[in-house]
């Protein structure tokens, strides 16, 4: 069988795609397209400017965002696949600054489309009543220029800067459970994510530096739908919750 993995997400958003492994020895190639509907982030540190020191950065998130990726999988054995991404991916994001309990700026940041990479394996074991118990295992990662805007809530004064270095990263384990009938494989699992953002290089010295922004939610859920035309086409639907809000959907040919 052939394997797909869909992609979606920053980095974010990476899916685990399709419960089977391809077979020992052969060889898949996928076009995945995925889009990110809201992924929580939590602050955890940064280089202030003078001045800032009691500022309380909240509700920074990845407010949409798509990323579009070519795969190659290859079955190593039987029981597991390995793979390689390539592609592209662009994020909007969003966040509020508070003093005390007072939202004093809110924030806009868009990451520029910029190349995106990454690996996995993924394990698959099918039993009887066309059963599949599998694990698939992640990484992906993308390098990004940023614009900034922030908005300022007592006098709509509006500040613009950028960027220049911005790393998004992610990966995940996902464990699921699948069920084959006639063409279509159904499947649901749940997954622990580490997502993490790395912000710096402003082009205004006033500007935070050195930023770090990790996952709210580290626990997720997932379900999808794979439909097998001749055991050499697949079609695959899939939806992420919890730790992000997301859809993939991706197609794959095995040879």
């Amino acid at each position: 069988m052939v394997m797909i993995v869909v992609m979606t997400v920053p980095v974010s958003a990476a899916s685990v795609g399709d419960p089977e492994t391809q077979g020992q020895g052969k060889v898949a190639t996928a076009i995945d397209w995925s889009y990110i509907f809201d992924r929580p982030l939590d602050f955890i540190k940064a280089t202030r400017p003078p001045g800032h020191n009691n500022d309380k950065p909240l509700n920074f998130r990845i407010d949409d965002g798509y990323n579009l990726a070519g795969k190659i999988s290859y079955g190593l054995f039987k029981f597991m696949d390995i793979y390689i991404k390539l592609g592209v991916a662009q994020y909007n994001l969003k966040g509020d600054v508070f003093v005390g309990g007072t939202k004093t700026v809110e924030e806009k940041l868009r990451a520029r489309n910029a190349f995106l990479y990454g690996g996995g394996f993924k394990l698959a074991y099918e039993f009887k009543d066309e059963w599949i118990v599998g694990c698939d295992a992640q990484y992906l990662t993308s390098d990004h220029e940023m614009d900034f805007r922030a908005t300022s809530m007592a006098t709509g004064a509006l500040t613009s800067a950028k960027y220049y270095d911005c790393r998004m990263q992610e990966w995940y384990a996902a464990p699921y459970m699948a069920k084959k009938i006639k063409d279509l494989i159904l499947y649901i699992g749940g997954r622990y994510s580490d997502f993490r953002l790395s912000q710096s290089k402003p082009s205004d010295p006033r500007r935070w530096d050195n930023l770090i922004f990790d996952s709210d939610y580290n626990i997720g859920v997932f379900t999808g739908i794979v439909w097998n035309y001749k055991d050499s086409l697949k079609l695959s639907v899939e939806g992420r919750f919890v730790d992000e809000a997301a859809i993939s959907v991706s197609a794959a040919y095995r040879f």
